[in-house]
């Protein structure tokens, strides 16, 4: 019942409401999060992030939305949820979606993960 209504969460949570902020690029990736969507519980930051892919994936995806959850204090952060998406910016048919407790990871210097910990942090 949990991951029916997460995926219905997603669905209706669509990215065309979302002011993505491009933060990161690659040669193979961009990466994006939604500022309007950074929720603040003590230490603890809640927001959406967006990963746009320069090739499709394994599922058919060439975009991923994921809501994560950056621990300020520790420096670590879990995906609590991921949608996989055909068109680029989470657009066209969700073809995957996840929602589980990740366990914690810390997070290396020098990543984007640092880039956004520090990003989300700030607010």
């Amino acid at each position: 019942m949990k991951t029916l209504l997460l995926s219905l969460a997603l669905l209706v949570t669509g990215s065309a409401w979302a002011e993505w902020v491009m933060y990161s690029t690659t040669a193979t990736e961009t990466l994006y999060y939604d500022p309007a969507t950074i929720r603040k519980d003590g230490n603890i930051r809640r927001v959406w992030q967006l990963e746009n892919w320069g090739k499709r994936g394994t599922g058919g995806e060439i975009s991923r939305r994921y809501r994560t959850e950056y621990d300020c204090k520790q420096e670590r952060f879990r995906v609590l949820a991921i949608s996989g998406h055909s068109e680029p910016m989470a657009g066209g048919t969700v073809l995957l979606t996840v929602g589980e407790d990740n366990v914690w990871v810390a997070i290396p210097p020098d990543t984007p993960g640092e880039t956004t910990l520090k990003i989300v942090c700030a607010k």
